[in-house]
């Protein structure tokens, strides 16, 4: 085989040949131990790559600091009592809200031909008329013509949008005195609340002195606003009005509804 010089550009003679492949000029003997070095080398070279390689893939990884599991989370947020407890400490309005269901002594749950629920005292007599919007305007009246409940379902699209109207018409009465005006919590949607002192109440006969009223605006389980607003002496105090509104707003269950007894 002749070999072509790149760097002369020329073809080589035997002598150049034997430069280029020196093992092909070699006698068998020296062939063979020519091809036993050259193959344990090679062998040696892949021994030492793989163990190269095996040690470099069980390199153990960067230690990393343990993340907190969501098994500690739960148990701190019910902190192992079984009881109840939202993020800020404090129990959830539903849970005070049933913690007082029992009807009061001498009232009675009532479902009124209307469509809706509600609690009052016994033996209160009803009467209603024909409102702008929604359901009848109920007025429950106590047998001595002292103490009035009265349900209605508003038209504005809030509670305390719909008592701020309401206002304009009560500051208009003979010794109105604001007492509350302000949104209220609510087991279910907005609620709100004006709480007022007037001499003259319309729908009241005179005379009766100094009058209390509660006005409770609420949304109620079937989206919809509604008012229950007691009317009562000042002098005989104002625990029987806050009474009368919150065992009725806590036993209302709106036209059309299914609702289960409050719980006890």
């Amino acid at each position: 085989m002749r070999v072509f010089d790149i760097e002369r550009q020329e073809w080589g003679g035997s002598r150049r040949e034997r430069l280029f492949h020196p093992d092909q000029y070699l006698d068998v003997p020296r062939q063979k131990t020519v091809r036993q070095q050259t193959g344990i080398v090679l062998a040696v070279a892949g021994l030492a790559f793989g163990i190269w390689a095996l040690a470099w893939k069980d390199e153990p990884e960067p230690y990393r600091e343990p993340a907190a599991t969501g098994q500690d989370s739960s148990e701190t947020t019910s902190g192992g009592t079984g009881d109840d407890v939202p993020p800020n400490g404090s129990p959830s309005q539903d849970t005070t809200f049933e913690s007082s269901a029992a009807l009061p002594e001498d009232y009675e749950s009532f479902q009124d031909v209307a469509g809706y629920r509600v609690a009052l005292p016994k033996g209160w007599e009803r009467k209603s008329r024909s409102s702008q919007y929604g359901i009848d305007i109920v007025d429950y009246r106590s047998p001595d013509g002292t103490r009035r409940l009265q349900v209605f379902q508003v038209m504005e699209t809030s509670p305390y949008s719909s008592l701020q109207a309401a206002q304009i018409e009560a500051e208009k009465l003979d010794g109105y005195e604001p007492v509350a005006m302000e949104e209220v919590p609510s087991a279910v949607g907005q609620a709100a609340e004006h709480e007022y002192r007037a001499d003259e109440i319309a729908g009241e006969l005179g005379g009766g002195g100094s009058r209390h009223v509660i006005d409770h605006r609420f949304e109620a389980t079937d989206g919809e606003r509604y008012a229950l607003v007691a009317y009562g002496s000042e002098a005989d105090g104002t625990e029987d009005e806050r009474e009368l509104v919150d065992t009725a707003l806590l036993w209302f269950c709106p036209p059309g509804t299914q609702c289960d007894d409050p719980v006890g």
